[in-house]
């Protein structure tokens, strides 16, 4: 799936590492879950990414945990995360 970046989550003082992207897929949304991350470098908001993984339905939110990604920075250049 392919989509941008509208969204950053990251953990707090004390809490699981844990950095939850939300990205914008047309008119529907996932959420990307990184587990024991406390940043993922590369991705900001507005980034065009693509993303793969197991899909699963947590509490209604569709979500990939720890997805392969890659930043589509432009037509001409992409780097893989």
């Amino acid at each position: 799936m392919q989509g941008i970046v509208t969204a950053i989550s990251y953990p707090g003082a004390g809490l699981s590492p844990l950095v939850r992207v939300q990205l914008q897929l047309g008119d529907d949304s996932v959420t990307l879950a990184f587990l024991g991350r406390q940043d993922v470098h590369a991705i900001d908001i507005g980034s065009r990414l693509r993303a793969r993984g197991a899909l699963v339905d947590r509490r209604g939110v569709p979500t990939l945990y720890d997805p392969e990604i890659t930043v589509l920075a432009d037509s001409s250049s992409q780097e893989r995360v």
